[in-house]
């Protein structure tokens, strides 16, 4: 009765504890923390007599972790990140799981270890429950596919939760003059991504336009090209305003990407900016904002999609054949308006200088300032 420990850190050892009525072996499977953990729960089991799974001594004692392995290696074709994705979860998901012998599962040992892992900390506190599905997405996938199990099982709901955002005015002028200026009002401006903004290339741009043909995303601690974005709808062109393109120009030309700090330094630095000013935002709540502009200006919903790139039933993915039609020029117009607007220059002239950040109130066509509330949990425009 010895405990071994695992791959992940864990301390695990099958226990034998007698023989059922046919004859047949028992043992129960036991995981802690520590070993004198595992032994101290492994001696209980003993003295309380507690009825184990039944199973052969010669049965099959692959663990859960291997048929996660195994499903992983598997799914090379898939892209770099969901991969990336899948190791990280296999890393530090389930550790109550992980290490069970599939043979022992049951629904209910299944059920409780989804119980525990709802209330698992991360490294920002409890786990979502967005989280948790995902987790047990990857090992449903895994025991179906490898060993041909599936449980019924109860898992946690998701919570809508709602979310105020700040004048983006505001957000815009604490932005302006920073280091991180040019990611984050491509960002708040044209609702590109993180990883589109990073993917950018000067040879991206045609004239006055951009196009996202990839997007740079880290794959582990390695930054890695992918040629698609998630989806069809995120491949798509945009004007780019005067303002934009002078901070274009003044970036490191002898670069191949216009961007170049990586996603920690872009996402540290707003965060300091969102401390400064008590925000409790993301630096993908600025696409949020974007589409908050959207709404209070009217954009119909199939040129906010467009201009997003959100992918909805609504919206037919064959509209991005014209992007610069007259009406997505008339919209295009009135959006770079609106933030030309917070800078005090004309859309369509040339600073010769940026301006420093102006002491605004922001209003649109006489309603209040834009201080919108959206759901988090929606990527779309309402």
């Amino acid at each position: 009765m010895t405990p071994k420990k695992t791959t992940s850190g864990k301390w695990h050892l099958t226990l034998y504890v007698g023989k059922d009525e046919d004859g047949k072996e028992v043992y129960k499977s036991i995981t802690a923390e520590s070993k004198a953990e595992c032994t101290r729960k492994a001696k209980e089991v003993k003295r309380a007599g507690v009825t184990a799974l039944i199973r052969p001594k010669n049965a099959d004692l692959r663990r859960v972790c291997d048929a996660v392995d195994k499903y992983i290696g598997l799914c090379k074709v898939l892209s770099p990140t969901t991969i990336s994705g899948y190791e990280k979860m296999r890393r530090t998901a389930f550790p109550h799981l992980m290490e069970v012998p599939v043979a022992d599962l049951t629904r209910d040992l299944v059920q409780q270890a989804i119980n525990t892992e709802t209330y698992r900390e991360g490294r920002r506190g409890r786990i979502s429950a967005k989280t948790v599905i995902n987790e047990w997405g990857l090992i449903a996938s895994a025991l179906y596919h490898e060993e041909g199990l599936k449980f019924d099982v109860r898992l946690p709901r998701v919570q809508k939760t709602l979310k105020e955002y700040p004048d983006p005015a505001e957000v815009m002028q604490a932005v302006i003059g920073t280091e991180i200026e040019l990611p984050c009002l491509l960002a708040l401006w044209l609702s590109f991504s993180m990883s589109e903004i990073r993917g950018l290339k000067f040879s991206d741009i045609k004239g006055d336009t951009i196009t996202i043909n990839r997007v740079l995303v880290d794959v582990g601690t390695l930054p890695t090209v992918k040629d698609t974005a998630k989806t069809d709808a995120r491949i798509r062109r945009h004007r780019l305003p005067p303002y934009l393109l002078d901070l274009i120009a003044e970036a490191d030309h002898g670069q191949e990407f216009i961007v170049t700090y990586n996603h920690g330094q872009i996402y540290d630095r707003f965060m300091d900016i969102c401390r400064a000013h008590g925000w409790e935002l993301t630096f993908h709540d600025l696409r949020h904002l974007n589409a908050s502009v959207m709404l209070a200006l009217g954009v119909p919903d199939k040129y906010a999609m467009e201009r997003g790139g959100w992918s909805t039933p609504h919206v037919m993915r064959t509209v991005y054949q014209h992007t610069f039609s007259q009406k997505r020029v008339q919209v295009d117009n009135a959006i770079d308006r609106y933030f030309a607007d917070i800078l005090t220059i004309q859309p369509n002239k040339k600073p010769n200088t940026r301006p420093k950040p102006i002491d605004i109130s922001m209003e649109v066509r006489g309603s209040n300032p834009l201080r919108s509330t959206m759901n988090e949990n929606d990527d779309r425009p309402k």
